[in-house]
């Protein structure tokens, strides 16, 4: 069996084309014929890399892209990987939402906390000052709502262990970091 010079794949000594890529096939030459002379390389057209990557390989890693600063390994590891890529896309808006939400949440709850009066409270009838119950609203009230991050994550990691490539709901459509997310793919594709 010989290997074809494109894809890598195997193909059929008698084959004129690969079966996996349509690459004519060199024909071999009888060797004894042929004196042993220096091999020049035509450096018109360099050659492509052709990198594939294992699918199974693929959803095993593609689920942390939903894992906050976890997503960095797919994105390092299977770098090459299309399937990776999409996942590591929207779970890098999943992690910027996350982290913007928390950001403006905790800056609200400090103005909260600042502007509105203490509470005193008891513990073992030793006095305490506590948030105010405005402060307390608040906070349970984007607790809750954080809670739309977690189920967004997990239906992500749902997502990356099928086959196919299916969005998020609401920030699936979202496209504000893919300028960015194409530099970076381009710089690390290069260095290789």
């Amino acid at each position: 069996m010989a290997f074809c010079r494109n894809c890598g794949n195997q193909i059929a000594d008698d084959a004129s084309v690969c079966a996996a890529c349509g690459a004519p096939v060199a024909q071999a030459a009888p060797q004894q014929a042929a004196p042993q002379q220096p091999v020049q390389q035509s450096f018109q057209q360099p050659i492509q890399p052709t990198v594939q990557t294992d699918p199974t390989e693929d959803r095993s890693l593609a689920w942390l892209s939903y894992l906050g600063i976890f997503l960095l390994i797919p994105l390092f590891a299977r770098k090459f990987s299309r399937f990776c890529e999409y996942h590591v896309r929207q779970g890098a808006i999943l992690f910027a939402g996350s982290l913007a939400y928390t950001i403006v949440t905790q800056i609200i709850l400090a103005i909260i906390n600042a502007v509105t009066p203490k509470q005193i409270k008891y513990i073992w009838y030793v006095p305490y000052e506590a948030p105010s119950a405005v402060y307390e609203v608040f906070s349970i009230i984007f607790s809750l709502a954080s809670i739309f991050i977690v189920v967004l994550a997990i239906i992500g990691i749902v997502n990356s262990t099928k086959p196919e490539k299916k969005e998020l709901p609401i920030i699936g459509q979202i496209k504000l970091l893919d300028p960015l997310m194409d530099k970076i793919y381009a710089s690390l594709r290069k260095e290789k």
